[in-house]
């Protein structure tokens, strides 16, 4: 049986996250894939559209089954985006850094780990960050819609059903069901209430197929949980595979 996407998301961050299938040309027609050169360098399920450049190495990206990214934007390495994902334009998610501890931000002159440690009491009185973000894997959950030309720092972990508002700049995590703007992005509202909010996180909705997903009161949320908590285990039961493009 495949995997739930909790479980994908705990192998790609320990990097033991396995294929199901690699695509040729044919396996990509059918299943109706689009972009597929932008994504040659990403782990990817059913659905998944990518048309920004995706910079990694060794497939440190997964994109979750029907999410898409438009044009424009960046894709950093060590970036998983959940399922049904939505996000807009010029987006940039896992920004690229520059470490700011040293004598120079230039990365011409980054001495390298030997040369770069402070002791604690060091950090305190110099008043350096407590720890830097680059490299940290940035996580964006399922159902997030992140509008035009925000920025997502790495490091970061936007919850499931988050909403960020154009030209945000996100340097902190997003809780579930939060709705966020501005530079730095802040909270503004929340989709739902903590009841509706939890009911759905509970429901791991996300694991169902479009199709079915399709045949429930997607426009009333309470009729919805009510729909799909009604349903067989088998019908809930986890279906999507991991697929790379054959290099």
């Amino acid at each position: 049986m495949p995997e739930t996407l909790a479980q994908k998301q705990e192998r790609f961050l320990e990097q033991t996250l396995a294929l199901d299938q690699v695509l040729d040309a044919a396996g990509q027609a059918a299943r109706g894939i689009v972009q597929p050169a932008a994504l040659k360098p990403v782990l990817f399920e059913e659905g998944a559209r990518l048309e920004s450049p995706a910079i990694t190495a060794d497939r440190r990206v997964f994109i979750g089954a029907h999410s898409y990214m438009n044009g424009q934007g960046y894709l950093r390495s060590n970036v998983f985006i959940g399922r049904f994902c939505s996000i807009g334009r010029r987006v940039t998610i896992g920004a690229g850094g520059h470490r700011m501890t040293g004598v120079s931000t230039s990365p011409l002159l980054d001495a390298g780990p030997m040369h770069r440690h402070y002791d604690a009491q060091e950090v305190v009185a110099l008043g350096l960050p407590a720890q830097e973000t680059i490299g940290k894997p940035t996580i964006i959950d399922s159902d997030v819609w992140i509008g035009d030309g925000a920025i997502i720092m790495p490091g970061v972990h936007v919850g499931v059903g988050a909403v960020i508002g154009a030209n945000s700049v996100v340097t902190r995590n997003i809780a579930a069901y939060a709705v966020v703007g501005g530079v730095p992005a802040r909270p503004i509202r929340t989709r739902f209430d903590e009841t509706l909010s939890a009911r759905l996180l509970a429901s791991a909705w996300w694991e169902l197929s479009s199709e079915r997903l399709k045949r429930l009161p997607l426009g009333h949320v309470p009729r919805f949980l009510d729909a799909l908590e009604a349903l067989s285990p088998q019908a809930r039961a986890p279906h999507y595979a991991t697929f790379a493009i054959a290099s």
